[in-house]
């Protein structure tokens, strides 16, 4: 969510006041904090126009992550070292997430859960004893036991200068690679100090206050959930700088996987030769890969050494990726932020019929970059357009196979000869014909279109019942109901507009409520005319199984 957008969402009234009445925001050319102190939100015009810019100033950004005494945390804990793990953890969570946000009793459990990670993975014999950042964290704890802010601010220091003289970034220290130290000299923060968990979340939540206080995060409610956390667009570059972040674990393991160059042992064993990787692996390449991502190298400094241009080249064309095919750098920040990106709402072991739901829309009005190298590498095509009509195709019949149990479906489209539909359904003698029209604009239902189906149900016909005929696109012109209404007089059968969305949405509910006890979806639900409402056909469907 962009900071523009802020000043209309549903706020809390105690969350709109953290992070609009904060006394911590640094001033600016353009910026005045007591006005935006006493004004936030109220004056619409001067938001957009004087804060904004000025929220989003790299110079505030540096000085309210750097200072290392976040106000609320600090003023309850006393502690701005636990109060910097706590906000690391908070923002590295929400990068991950798509759009950078998710549900606030969710980003709660999973930084206790990144805390507890910390905490029960690492010890004094991961490191060397000649490891010069092991004996920094020690020597941080030496004064009081405890990490003060003058000496975070020292480790601060010494990073910039450390990094400075590193070409590269495989070799930077970061504050991860601190908590790894602590954490194996037991002086990471302990998560759990009392008996209730409750404890340990209320801390992290008070984290959560002071990142708000300094307008960092937003805190907002949606229609879909209460309590939405997220870091507003404008920072995100700045924030993954921070926390040298490219990608997660998980999907960097994925993308290692998936490009065919690092299946060859010889590519594999020559990156772990170079950044100094000397776990054992018994020969495997699974474990070569593996070593690579634990081991810390970079995501962009591995492409950027281990491919070729042409390889490069190679993996934009694959999957449709928006990037220009002579700039290096842009080719390996589109591979990188299409396999982050492309993999945040997918599991690893999640069935096809889920990769399909979650990019049914993506497929639909074609952005390419949104879907999953899982699908995409379904379809052996070299044009994108055509991959994406083979993928929509797919994905609408495995919905009404594997979701709506209709095991009446038969998927034709373009391997199929003769006139006809993309695909067909048969229930009880009866058939339901569709046809999926991809594109990034509305859908006319223009004069061609309408010959094209007429001919497909006339076809059918001659044999079947045909009942229904379903049109499955993105979005619909205002033009295309009076033309569907035009094509039922001429067929005599039922045409019914059905928006990707909504076609999701109905999957979704009759899974929800239905395809646990083995139903079938009646295709009577299709009955009408014009543009169809998945609201309107789970009424029926509640009428017609109660």
């Amino acid at each position: 969510m962009e900071l523009r957008e802020l000043v209309d969402q549903d706020w809390n009234s105690h969350e709109r006041k953290r992070f609009i009445k904060d006394e911590t925001k640094t001033k600016t050319d353009s910026f005045d904090p007591e006005s935006f102190k006493h004004d936030g939100f109220s004056d619409r015009e001067k938001y957009l126009e004087t804060y904004v810019p000025a929220l989003a100033d790299e110079e505030r950004l540096e000085t309210e992550l750097n200072d290392f005494t976040p106000p609320r945390l600090n003023a309850l804990n006393d502690s701005p070292y636990q109060a910097l793990v706590i906000r690391y953890g908070i923002l590295r969570q929400l990068i991950q997430q798509p759009d950078y946000s998710m549900p606030k009793d969710g980003l709660l459990e999973n930084v206790q859960t990144w805390q507890l990670d910390i905490l029960n993975t690492y010890s004094e014999d991961d490191f060397p004893d000649s490891d010069d950042l092991l004996h920094l964290a020690e020597a941080a704890v030496d004064y009081k036991n405890d990490v003060d802010d003058s000496e975070l601010h020292m480790v601060y220091s010494y990073f910039e200068l450390h990094n400075r003289s590193r070409e590269r970034k495989h070799e930077y220290y970061t504050w991860l690679d601190l908590f790894k130290r602590l954490s194996a000299i037991d002086r990471f923060p302990k998560v759990r100090r009392s008996d209730s968990p409750e404890h340990a979340l209320d801390t992290i939540e008070k984290g959560l206050w002071s990142l708000q206080e300094q307008a960092i995060v937003y805190e907002v409610n949606t229609d879909k959930m209460n309590e939405l956390v997220g870091i507003p667009e404008e920072y995100i570059d700045y924030v993954r700088d921070w926390l040298y972040y490219e990608m997660s674990e998980e999907n960097y393991l994925r993308m290692l996987e998936t490009l065919k160059p690092f299946d060859r042992q010889s590519l594999l064993v020559d990156v772990r030769d170079r950044y100094g990787i000397e776990s054992k692996t018994g020969g495997r390449n699974d474990r070569r890969r593996e070593s690579i991502v634990e081991g810390g190298v970079f995501p962009s400094e591995l492409l950027r050494y281990a491919l070729t241009k042409d390889e490069l080249k190679e993996i934009v064309d694959r999957y449709g990726l928006n990037a220009h095919k002579q700039k290096t750098d842009e080719m390996i920040s589109a591979i990188i932020d299409y396999f982050e990106q492309s993999q945040k709402s997918v599991g690893d072991d999640d069935p096809a019929v889920e990769l399909y739901l979650s990019a049914y829309e993506d497929i639909a009005d074609g952005t390419v970059q949104k879907i999953p190298p899982q699908l995409q590498d379904l379809v052996d095509a070299d044009n994108p357009g055509d991959k994406l009509d083979v993928l929509f195709e797919d994905a609408t019949a495995e919905i009404f196979s594997e979701v709506f149990n209709l095991d009446g479906t038969n998927l034709l489209g373009q391997q199929a000869s003769g006139v006809v539909a993309d695909g067909e359904i048969e229930q009880d003698g009866k058939w339901l014909l569709w046809d999926n029209k991809r594109r990034a604009r509305e859908f006319k239902l223009g004069s061609t279109a309408r010959s094209k189906i007429k001919s497909y149900i006339d076809t059918k016909a001659e044999q079947h019942q045909v009942e229904w005929f379903l049109i499955i696109a993105p979005e619909f012109s205002k033009n295309a109901e009076a033309h569907a209404e035009q094509l039922e007089m001429q067929v005599g059968r039922d045409i019914r507009l059905v928006r990707a969305a909504d076609f999701r949405q109905l999957a979704e509910q009759w899974r929800e409520e239905y395809a646990d006890d083995g139903h079938e979806l009646p295709l009577s639900i299709f009955f009408g005319s014009g543009l169809f409402d998945p609201d309107m056909a789970m009424q029926v469907l509640e009428q017609q199984f109660s």
